[in-house]
């Protein structure tokens, strides 16, 4: 991987946030004129429908993600909005089970309802009683995760927002002090070593190499991992395979894997990238350090060429749960350049926090 120009320093993506207030805006219900006004968390997951679940929480992770979630909210307002999420909670088994996103399922519903409450400050109203079932025993840990759908993992470790969300609001649960341990124990368990990434599905038997789908799997244990306070399995293996699917436009997606524009792909490639360098031997980030700076460059560039232009989210993007993932991608990109290169590449004020940094969840 080569770059493509000289080492660059933060380009500035204040036109994308401003498109991203207006969008949120127009997602509110009812509709407004972006700028001040209460905030309580109604929002549409896209703009002109009803009040819902997906929409309280993106737009929670979006503000919070952005540093103007404290800024534009009362106490008040921040708890008026936590109570249309727990509003979507069935009090007996702890899922939030009501208005979901196409495609995404109880589990990924109630472990993102479970992060935006920890971004408001609030927690569930109900204990998450399913953990007491799912996490009981090791053998139960092992019964849920051969349960998965590993064939398409991408969406199959969609199911593992039970555990994080257990994680993020643990009150009220009766759980064994060493079920985490037993879950990373697990998944240690089936994780490919030549890789680094979780590759069960029969075609694994024949593509043994990375692929787009087990980046999108994995990125959900690695949240895990972090969030436990553990390095991830195999870190060399999977910074190499995720430095390694980075597209000749500087994306991880394509318009098979999610579309070619930067969003959660990105989120998860850049989050890997991050929790793995650091767990890398230092002969082993001597040899990939160019590599590396060379792959967020490039990102960088894709990312401000196809977000800043006048009416560019209204173009690529048609609900508040896909800014998400590209709001968290620029946060982690940026953290990279500054952590690792000690040079910003996301200008913007306030600076882009991950959600990552304070929930298990995305």
């Amino acid at each position: 991987m080569h770059t493509t120009g000289p080492r660059i320093d933060a380009l500035d993506f204040a036109p994308f946030l401003e498109q991203v207030d207006a969008f949120l805006a127009r997602c509110r219900v009812p509709a407004t004129a972006p700028g001040p006004g209460t905030l309580d968390g109604a929002f549409s997951s896209r703009p002109g429908g009803v009040a819902d679940l997906y929409g309280a929480a993106d737009a929670a992770y979006l503000l919070w993600s952005a540093g103007m979630l404290e800024a534009r909210t009362t106490h008040e307002d921040r708890r008026a909005w936590a109570r249309r999420i727990q509003a979507c909670q069935n009090p007996a088994s702890g899922w939030f089970d009501q208005s979901l996103l196409a495609a995404h399922g109880v589990p990924h519903a109630t472990a993102f309802a479970t992060g935006a409450l920890s971004l408001l400050g609030e927690r569930p109203a109900h204990p998450l009683r399913f953990g007491e079932t799912l996490f009981a025993s090791r053998s139960r840990i092992d019964a849920w995760l051969d349960g998965f759908r590993w064939g398409q993992i991408w969406t199959g470790s969609h199911a593992a927002g039970a555990a994080a969300a257990a994680l993020d609001a643990p009150w009220g649960l009766e759980l064994p002090d060493d079920w985490g341990v037993w879950l990373l124990d697990a998944l240690d368990d089936r994780v490919d070593p030549s890789t680094g990434l979780w590759k069960r599905a029969r075609r694994d038997r024949i593509l043994r190499g990375p692929t787009t789908v087990d980046l999108g799997g994995a990125a959900h244990f690695w949240w895990l991992y972090d969030r436990l306070g553990r390095a991830i399995p195999f870190p060399e293996q999977a910074f190499d395979a995720v430095l390694g699917l980075q597209r000749r436009s500087g994306l991880w997606g394509s318009r098979l894997y999610g579309g070619a524009m930067p969003q959660g792909i990105d989120f998860d490639a850049l989050y890997g990238l991050r929790v793995a360098w650091g767990r890398c031997s230092e002969a082993f980030r001597f040899s990939r350090r160019d590599r590396l700076g060379a792959a967020l460059d490039r990102y960088v560039r894709a990312a401000h060429a196809q977000l800043t232009p006048p009416g560019a989210v209204d173009r690529r993007f048609h609900t508040l749960h896909k800014l998400v993932g590209t709001l968290n991608a620029l946060a982690e990109l940026d953290a990279l350049g500054h952590g690792l290169f000690g040079r910003r590449l996301v200008g913007a004020a306030p600076a882009l926090r991950s959600a990552l940094t304070q929930v298990s969840w995305q």
